[in-house]
């Protein structure tokens, strides 16, 4: 289903299809609040990934990991660490998990690489 297009409402009012134009009127309407839904969620999507790609140009690495070098509670002025396989392969800031395992390191809880 298409949107309908205004001059065939036109149209249909013009030639007395009185019924035939509001449905036509109708399917307008829906068809502007479906692309006013899409446009939000692609609006919040974008968002979403310039906030990413702002806060992955702000990362250096060291030592196999991403940080980020930002103002934090404890002062020391770094976030992270941060996956490097994620960062990496798609962009995404993922923090990563400390292991309980002998000798520490971290685990990335997306990807379920260890470092």
């Amino acid at each position: 289903m298409g949107i309908p297009n205004y001059q065939d409402i036109i149209a249909l009012l013009g030639n007395g299809l009185t019924i035939e134009a509001r449905e036509k009127i109708v399917e307008l309407r829906e068809a502007a609040l479906s692309l006013q839904e899409e446009n939000l969620v692609l609006k919040e999507k974008l968002k979403q990934l310039e906030n990413d790609s702002e806060l992955c140009g702000g990362m250096y690495f060291d030592k196999g990991l991403y940080w980020l070098r930002a103002p934090t509670d404890d002062g020391t002025n770094l976030k992270g660490p941060f996956c490097q396989v994620c960062h990496d392969r798609d962009k995404k800031p993922v923090h990563l998990h400390r292991t309980n395992a002998p000798g520490g390191g971290w685990f990335c809880a997306v990807c379920r690489n260890h470092f």
